[in-house]
């Protein structure tokens, strides 16, 4: 009996200890807004106004799940799910994926981390130190329709190692797998790039490419956008058909944080295609010519400058603009020129309301919106201005 006892006694300590070493946090994030959008395509070139309420326009509305395992030695196994969703409507994020944002299971140690499943690249860490990092998916459009990934962009079926810290500086590389039997090349994707924090100093550096592939196979969760120019006959699985790099910084003098960046996309499937400059299409569409995105759009390049300054502990204004270039086959160059203001307010650590202020211009191109679905149509500029409340948790 008293054995027994004992060796209860034991089991309950080992128990106690093997939970106290490992942890699950479930965590997420709230950002509801009401918009107001002028000039967005009706009907012919007529153009009208929108009221409406959107999510996630500076932070993504997300409900996540993540844990750590202390396997000892230093080293720890780690699982992130992440869930997006809209709230205004409740449906799901990311075209219904469940766990959409990421879904990821790996190991940590002195050596770093190696995660595996459905994740970011590099180039979203890169973006975080410029403008998407203030203003979220309020500048994703003139980012090439984040083509360049700034803004977070997912690789499926992927393999990521980060580095330790070495004084500031952290590197990663990625690697999504096509996983279409025979063709080793089909719907491939990489992605590299490093990151240097020191006090008040950040630089980061990113590259990524993918490669054609079958919408069941493409690990890059974007391929789609960046194979659009695909010839059906003369392009085949394994094509490269995005290259995209940015190099952005960021210096933080006392309250005021400056930044700039520079990003490249490249698009080597684009085709011949015609540009009618005297009128533009109702609608956007993805395969039409002299759009971002579209059949005939071989590069672009993006430049991005902003600042924002902590005017007091919770207030904290913000402004950027982003210039882009675009270039088309057999085409001029189109560009187009974003100003973005606003302010946000703590209200508490995990609550904040903000406003934002937005005009988007384009010339010798397609507009393409400041929301994917309110596109100006025939009018060369649009203005929206936002309000909203995000909540952390």
């Amino acid at each position: 009996m008293k054995k027994s006892i004992l060796a209860l006694a034991v089991l309950s300590v080992f128990s106690a200890s093997a939970y106290a070493q490992s942890s699950v946090t479930i965590y997420g994030a709230v950002d509801a807004s009401l918009s107001y959008t002028n000039k967005i395509a009706t009907s012919g070139e007529k153009t009208g106004s929108l009221l409406a309420m959107d999510s996630g326009l500076l932070k993504g509305s997300r409900l996540g799940v993540k844990g750590v395992e202390d396997l000892g030695g230093g080293l720890k196994a780690v699982f992130t799910i992440e869930n997006g969703f809209n709230v205004d409507t409740g449906e799901a994020g990311q075209k219904g994926v469940l766990w959409g944002r990421q879904a990821t299971v790996g190991l940590v140690g002195n050596f770093g981390s190696v995660l595996a499943g459905r994740q970011k690249d590099v180039l979203d860490d890169v973006g975080g130190i410029t403008s998407p990092g203030d203003f979220g998916g309020v500048v994703s459009r003139v980012h090439s329709l984040n083509l360049d990934r700034t803004n977070g962009e997912r690789v499926n079926n992927s393999i990521r190692y980060n580095s330790p810290d070495f004084r500031g500086f952290t590197g990663s590389v990625i690697y999504g797998f096509g996983e279409e039997a025979g063709k080793a090349g089909s719907g491939q994707s990489f992605g590299l790039g490093g990151l240097y924090a020191n006090g008040p100093l950040n630089i980061g550096l990113g590259y990524f490419q993918s490669k054609m592939g079958d919408a069941t196979n493409a690990s890059d969760v974007n391929g789609a956008a960046a194979c659009n120019g695909k010839d059906p006959v003369k392009n085949k699985n394994g094509d490269v058909c995005l290259k995209t790099w940015t190099l952005a910084t960021a210096y933080q003098f006392g309250a005021v944080k400056v930044y700039g960046s520079y990003s490249s996309v490249k698009l080597p499937l684009a085709r011949d295609g015609k540009l009618n400059k005297k009128t533009a299409s109702v609608s956007f569409d993805a395969a039409s010519n002299g759009v971002i995105g579209g059949f005939d759009n071989a590069s672009s390049s993006t430049w991005d400058l902003g600042a924002k300054y902590g005017l007091t502990p919770a207030l904290s204004l913000i402004g950027s603009v982003q210039f882009t270039r675009a270039k088309f086959v057999n085409n001029d160059d189109g560009r187009m020129t974003q100003y973005s203001l606003g302010a946000k307010y703590d209200l508490s650590k995990r609550t904040t309301v903000y406003t934002v202020a937005r005009h988007l211009r384009s010339s010798d191109m397609y507009n393409v919106g400041l929301s994917k679905d309110r596109i100006p149509g025939a009018d060369r500029g649009q203005t929206a201005v936002s309000a909203g409340l995000i909540h952390s948790f």
